[in-house]
């Protein structure tokens, strides 16, 4: 469904650049010990650095994990595509769209936040390319055809500077949206809906709670005509806030969703993510930002209205962080959220953070670590199992001082077929 790439704000403005949010944990011997989640080895084909978004699958022998290779400044990044056959994970070549020559491998970005399967010939990933030549963020579709990854072409839109993917779902060979934002001629920052119908990708008309920013992370489905997309919305002056639309077979429209915290400009309330279990049980996951202590949020659709339900939090204290970034779903009463978290107790670094919802209440349940410092990102169930994958990164320097992110990151690979 999607990985998580916060276009983290920098209050440079509407088209400002986002990168990977930040957040961090304590220790993780002790819960690596208890965890239902064991560790499934994946390659790491750069030494500088590699990080994977998303995680979906087809079956117990047929998974595909994406994101990008080298460190998180994500200057000279690559693709990075890595498939499961039931015995182990393998990295498959990857195009770049983004790298040219006169770029010399610098100053060129590209990055892949979301994976959706249709069949074993018919995968899509999605996120985003840059270069020299523009500087400027351009949406990227890539489908493998059972041989090769290739690059797919995407309408050229209003304008095409900073627009990107943050997510895909797939219904079927011919109906698959893609999510992210796009900009306005204006600046402001807009809703980005595409959709592929078997021949072409189309934009799709969507609507913005605001005319200043709005953002789509995640996109999940019911049917083709109950699809959910969220994210958040901001304006200059005020906090940001929680940001839902929905499909109803004939039209996108803006859905009211409550915040847990506001009243200042540097509030944040950021959906990151959502999975959609049936037309009256949509789960949506995130983080709220308040007096700089970041906190766990989850949101609910009963059919009629979205609601807050508490989450939990490794800590609350002033300065503390905890994200989430994924959600998956065994079914109604059966959730894993999965981010990282980070307190005074963690000297500053990242470790892995995973929720469970069993039909009550979340709870936080052990999780193991790797390195001194980790993420986890995107999470995945397969339909009809217990089968859970929960992708992101690890690193054995830790986290940069400064901006949070892993250094020389190296993939990270959960699974668990069930508690």
């Amino acid at each position: 469904m999607n990985g998580f790439i916060r276009l983290g704000r920098s209050h440079a403005g509407p088209g400002a650049v986002w990168c990977l949010a930040i957040a961090m944990s304590l220790t993780a011997t002790a819960a690596a010990q208890t965890s239902i989640f064991s560790f499934q080895k994946t390659p790491n084909p750069n030494a500088h650095g590699n990080t994977l978004n998303a995680v979906a699958a087809l079956s117990t022998s047929d998974a595909w994990a994406v994101g990008f290779k080298n460190d998180n400044n994500l200057n000279g990044a690559r693709t990075l595509t890595q498939h499961w056959d039931g015995a182990k994970w393998s990295t498959v070549p990857s195009p770049n769209p983004g790298s040219t020559p006169a770029c010399d491998g610098f100053n060129t970005g590209n990055v892949l936040t979301g994976v959706a399967t249709v069949a074993t010939d018919d995968i899509w990933a999605v996120g985003y390319a840059f270069s020299c030549t523009t500087f400027f963020l351009k949406p990227m579709v890539q489908h493998w055809d059972g041989v090769k990854w290739s690059v797919v072409r995407t309408p050229k839109l209003n304008t095409n500077e900073n627009a990107l993917f943050n997510g895909v779902v797939a219904l079927a060979a011919n109906d698959i949206y893609a999510v992210g934002s796009q900009p306005a001629k204006n600046g402001a920052v807009l809703t980005l809906i595409e959709h592929w119908n078997g021949t072409a990708w189309s934009v799709v008309s969507s609507p913005n709670a605001n005319r200043t920013g709005n953002v789509l992370n995640s996109v999940s489905a019911n049917s083709p005509t109950d699809i959910w997309a969220v994210g958040f919305q901001t304006a200059p002056g005020i906090e940001e806030r929680t940001l839902a639309l929905h499909f109803d077979g004939n039209k996108w429209s803006v859905v009211p969703t409550p915040n847990v915290v506001h009243g200042g400009n540097l509030d944040q309330n950021i959906l990151t993510s959502l999975v959609a279990v049936a037309p009256n049980d949509v789960t949506a996951m995130g983080f709220t930002v308040a007096n700089l202590t970041e906190l766990t949020m989850a949101l609910h659709w009963d059919g009629v209205s979205w609601t807050v339900v508490p989450t939990p939090n490794m800590s609350s204290d002033a300065g503390s962080f905890n994200t989430l970034r994924g959600v998956t779903a065994v079914n109604g009463s059966d959730l894993y959220a999965v981010g990282f978290f980070a307190n005074s107790s963690t000297n500053g670094e990242q470790l892995t953070l995973i929720l469970h919802f069993d039909g009550s209440a979340w709870s936080i349940i052990p999780s193991p670590g790797k390195g001194v410092a980790q993420q986890l990102n995107g999470a995945f169930t397969l339909r009809g199992t217990t089968d859970v994958w929960v992708a992101g990164a690890a690193s054995a320097i830790g986290t940069q001082q400064g901006t949070g992110l892993l250094q020389v990151p190296g993939t990270l690979m959960l699974f668990t077929s069930g508690g």
